[in-house]
């Protein structure tokens, strides 16, 4: 059985927007709220699933916010 349209779409928007509660959450606990305050909107931007999920992943492991920043323009 083939999955709607509107299914897929909230499907998607569901993981993507726990994906970015997920990583400030990390974040949030790793460094101050200040800082991850200000990368807060450019990470909601961010439409590219795959990309949020490669975030997620850096923001457990990334050794500060500068770091994080740095891979969030890239």
């Amino acid at each position: 059985m083939q999955e709607s349209k509107t299914y897929q779409y909230l499907r998607e928007k569901f993981i993507r927007e726990a994906t970015i509660e997920n990583t400030l959450a990390l974040l949030e606990d790793q460094f101050q709220a200040e800082a991850v305050n200000a990368l807060t909107p450019e990470l909601r931007s961010i439409n590219d699933l795959q990309k949020l999920k490669q975030l997620l992943v850096a923001a457990a492991r990334v050794q500060n916010i500068e770091a994080f920043a740095q891979m969030l323009h890239e």
